[in-house]
């Protein structure tokens, strides 16, 4: 039996009104969802290093899940997490929790936006942000997520918001998502809290990774075409 329109509404408000009555009805979720978002907003790299470490055996989790609720607000930082979990982890583990929860932020973001639609990604973006990505994605296809996922400055969420309107597999959406984070979460993960002292070398791998996108876009149908 096929659901109807009007029906399918109803369902979706009924989730969101579900969540929101379980984090309301839960003061140790309301708390972690908030010092996590101010930390995140203050770029307080002590304060998030301090908050992880505080849940003891289970600070892989707790970063995890704080890479993907972050992954659900355009504004806050992914590289923040990404820094401290090579700062508490060593950047071999925490390049994986990184690369785990970005993808897992990636594609609940794609399933939001295939879900409820393109309210969802004009709420996020002004107006011309949103045309814009319309443009990029419907031009470019899988091959936009690969090259902006190469280029940490771009805001990987709303792409990933913008690539769930599309006709877009999700399939293949995770794929490019999966290949295109690696080189920044490697890259970054290696400096660790480094970075923190080190805001040249920074440059200078935010110049690589921009360099590799520019040429990989560049390129675009040569790769496309040996890739077939």
């Amino acid at each position: 039996m096929k659901t109807k329109p009007y029906q399918l509404n109803i369902i979706k408000i009924g989730v969101l009104l579900l969540l929101a009555i379980c984090y309301y009805l839960s003061p140790g979720l309301k708390k972690f969802v908030h010092t996590g978002l101010i930390l995140l907003e203050q770029h307080n790299f002590a304060g998030l290093r301090a908050f992880i470490l505080t849940y003891e055996i289970w600070a892989p989790v707790v970063s995890i899940l704080l890479m993907i609720l972050q992954s659900l607000i355009p504004v806050m930082p992914g590289l923040a997490l990404t820094i401290i979990n090579a700062w508490i982890f060593g950047w071999q583990w925490g390049m994986i929790y990184t690369w785990i929860g970005a993808l897992c932020g990636a594609i609940l973001d794609f399933g939001l936006a295939q879900w409820y639609g393109r309210p969802l990604l004009e709420h996020f973006c002004y107006g011309r942000y949103y045309k814009n990505i319309d443009c990029f994605l419907e031009r470019n296809g899988v091959f936009a997520v690969f090259v902006t996922r190469l280029i940490p400055f771009i805001p990987f969420k709303i792409i990933s918001y913008g690539a769930g309107l599309t006709s877009m597999p999700i399939i293949r959406f995770a794929i490019a998502t999966a290949v295109g984070q690696t080189p920044a979460i490697v890259l970054y993960s290696l400096l660790g809290h480094n970075i923190l002292h080190s805001w040249p070398r920074t440059l200078l791998i935010t110049s690589f990774l921009l360099g590799i996108g520019i040429l990989a876009y560049y390129y675009k149908d040569k790769i496309l075409k040996y890739l077939k």
